[in-house]
């Protein structure tokens, strides 16, 4: 049979969220290369402090053929709970001015992925029921605000008992005072130019 948790356990999920000395290499790779790509802003991981102790800054997932999965946000920052945290900064829509953003960035693992084993992910613009879809290419980093409607495509029965891996970073990014973003956060980057838009995104205001 299948083993119990085909996901990563408790302790693992802990190892990998270690900071400092013992932070596993690959997380450090990941996140020094997410720091090179936004100089604008400092990353950091979502600290205990915004939503609770029980929130790990990691999740891992390893969805299989025949399961359901629902339609979530990751976290919204006019959620907050009472803290520390919400005493400085509120509660807000995320990308508003000179406050934090909310990013996912999500990493698929797995070294192959065929076309036809699908487990694409999902993301929707509820007020138009329109969306866009990406493939879990190998290596492939998708990054995402926390607040986008989205959930998991499982396998293809092509993928037979083979997990569609991945590893979600919860970020927060503090865009810098004297940046060209502290008006105006975003996760697009000027040399992938002008963002597509699509859903109520696209409409005429």
């Amino acid at each position: 049979g299948l083993p119990e948790t085909l996901g990563l356990q408790e302790w693992m999920i802990e190892e990998l969220a270690a900071e400092g000395p013992a932070t596993v290499d690959a997380i450090l790779q990941v996140q020094s290369r997410l720091a090179a790509l936004y100089p604008e802003f400092v990353v950091s991981r979502l600290a205990p402090t915004v939503l609770g102790d029980h929130i790990s800054p990691l999740v891992a997932n390893a969805p299989l053929a025949g399961e359901g999965f629902s339609w979530h946000v990751d976290a919204e920052p006019d959620m907050v709970p009472p803290s520390p945290w919400c005493d400085r900064y509120g509660r807000y829509i995320n990308r508003q001015p000179r406050k934090p953003l909310f990013v996912s960035a999500l990493l698929y693992l797995n070294p192959t992925w065929p076309e036809d084993w699908d487990a694409e992910t999902l993301l929707l613009d509820p007020k138009t029921e329109t969306g866009v879809f990406v493939r879990p290419k190998p290596g492939r980093l998708l990054l995402m605000d926390q607040d986008i409607t989205h959930r998991i495509s499982p396998p293809s029965l092509l993928a037979g008992t083979t997990p569609r891996y991945s590893l979600v970073w919860k970020l927060v990014l503090h865009p810098r005072p004297t940046s060209s973003v502290f008006d105006h956060p975003s996760i697009a980057r000027p040399e992938w130019g002008t963002p597509t838009k699509f859903g109520s995104a696209n409409t005429e205001h």
